[in-house]
């Protein structure tokens, strides 16, 4: 797959665009890391979603996020392969469909994924995880 963002190293998780936007903690480490990052359509969805939960209104939440410049990645039949092996970790680790697909794009790109999740580093999932914020879980 050939991604647009030239010298991308992180697929970012929802949970570090959230802490973007809401200024969390480790959201100065997600905010030096935009230029060199893209993010799953899916995980575009569950951002947009969280968000909108939590109170923000559903324009300008997708103002702020199509203001960031971020590659969006669409979900297409590669991906979906990509992800097979990693569908256990739904019932085995309560992985969501938004995490996994954060980690097969990552693992198809050859990329970082960006997340607050420290459980995803004991994961056998075969992709490299940054975390942006010690100590929290999503």
């Amino acid at each position: 797959m050939k991604l647009k963002t030239e010298g991308a190293e992180y697929v970012l998780d929802s949970s570090a665009v959230i802490a973007l936007v809401r200024e969390e903690r480790g959201w100065e480490k997600v905010r030096s890391a935009l230029e060199h990052a893209v993010i799953s359509a899916v995980n575009v969805t569950e951002t947009l979603t969280k968000l909108m939960h939590k109170g923000g209104e559903p324009r300008l939440v997708e103002r702020y996020l199509r203001g960031l410049s971020l590659e969006v990645v669409p979900w297409d039949e590669d991906l979906a392969w990509e992800s097979r092996d990693l569908c256990p970790l739904a019932w085995t680790h309560g992985i969501s469909f938004a995490d996994r697909a954060c980690m097969a794009l990552a693992r198809h790109c050859g990329l970082a994924a960006m997340t607050s999740d420290a459980g995803w580093k004991k994961l056998d999932a075969g992709v490299k995880v940054v975390l942006f914020s010690e100590g929290r879980a999503t």
